[in-house]
């Protein structure tokens, strides 16, 4: 009797797509992109193109790094350019998100996640004379930022805040900002420090971190007029407000 053995090109799409599922995204392009006809087909599916975390995530760690060059260069010179108007989500880190922004158009991308980004890096790109500053203007609807820890022995409240307001500035269309929610009271925002600046028209959600009550009440204080959830951790309070109830909270 002879033994008969499936291969992968034996099973049904829908067997094939639940399997790549269990993967990352990133994963099951880089394998099957240009395989055959019949794989290419199936990864050039939304459900593989439309949310993609380009970072090179650790084993039972909670932790990513960057990807590997080989695999980065790929990415930008092949893969992207082909399925670059169906992306609709990036997770980025520090030191590829320029070079995969720029390798090609994404012209339906609304949601962008950069993680582990260097305060230095976020002034720069934010500084509107970058040229990515036309993508960000118009385009992004939900941005989530999260910071390097510092291991400086200065506090990087100010820091932090001028780049809060930076964002705010430069992306006109923003809906929603998850703003350093790893932050403590070293490097929560001060929004004295904004109140000039941090000004939005469009933005309905917003998480941030906060030294004291008294930047909730700058929050609130009609310069987000279309704010409809705030959820905000505040590190500290006034005495004049030390009866107000503050911790991780939400308002609608």
């Amino acid at each position: 009797m002879q033994h008969s053995f499936i291969q992968l090109d034996d099973l049904c799409d829908e067997i094939l797509i639940h399997i790549f599922k269990k993967l990352y995204n990133v994963e099951v392009l880089y394998s099957l992109m240009g395989v055959n006809q019949r794989l290419n087909r199936i990864v050039h599916d939304t459900i593989f193109t439309r949310d993609l975390c380009l970072l090179e995530c650790l084993p039972d760690s909670k932790t990513s790094s960057p990807l590997s060059d080989p695999i980065l260069d790929r990415f930008c010179s092949e893969i992207l350019p082909e399925i670059g108007h169906r992306i609709k989500t990036l997770h980025l880190e520090r030191t590829s998100m320029e070079r995969i922004l720029h390798a090609t158009n994404y012209p339906n991308l609304n949601n962008l996640s950069l993680c582990h980004i260097d305060s230095e890096v976020a002034m720069s790109l934010f500084d509107g004379k970058n040229s990515l500053t036309h993508i960000f203007n118009n385009q992004f609807s939900s941005l989530f930022i999260n910071f390097n820890n510092v291991k400086d022995s200065l506090p990087m409240r100010t820091v932090y805040s001028i780049i809060f307001a930076k964002i705010l500035t430069i992306f006109t269309s923003l809906r929603c900002l998850r703003f350093n929610p790893s932050s403590s009271y070293r490097d929560a925002v001060l929004f004295y420090l904004t109140r000039d600046t941090a000004i939005s028209s469009t933005l309905l959600e917003l998480h941030v971190g906060v030294v004291e009550m008294r930047d909730c009440l700058d929050i609130l204080d009609g310069r987000f007029d279309q704010l409809r959830i705030l959820y905000v951790t505040v590190y500290g309070t006034l005495p004049w407000l030390s009866g107000i109830e503050h911790d991780v909270g939400y308002f609608y």
